[in-house]
């Protein structure tokens, strides 16, 4: 192999790199998208009839529910405490 270590690590960090601006480009464009959605429910809420603060809690709703990661908790029982 005539590849230096240098040159292997070099190229490795530039991928990762490349994918660390890939995956923040991504998560910008779900950002926007998102934004946009809890807009609409916020009209959209408004335009029924319904009061601006529970329409501006339906649309924050709407916006923790998808940018905030669920963290789900599971307990594994060892054999003994079954």
């Amino acid at each position: 192999m005539t590849d230096k270590p240098e040159d292997v690590e070099s190229v490795m960090k530039s991928i990762e790199d490349t994918f660390a601006l890939a995956e923040l480009e991504k998560r910008a464009l779900v950002a926007v998208a998102v934004a946009e959605v809890a807009g609409t429910v916020l009209r959209a809420a408004l335009d029924r009839g319904i009061p601006y603060e529970m329409a501006k809690e339906m649309a924050q709703d709407y916006w923790v529910s998808e940018m905030a990661p669920t963290i789900e908790v599971v307990h594994h029982l060892e054999e003994d405490e079954e």
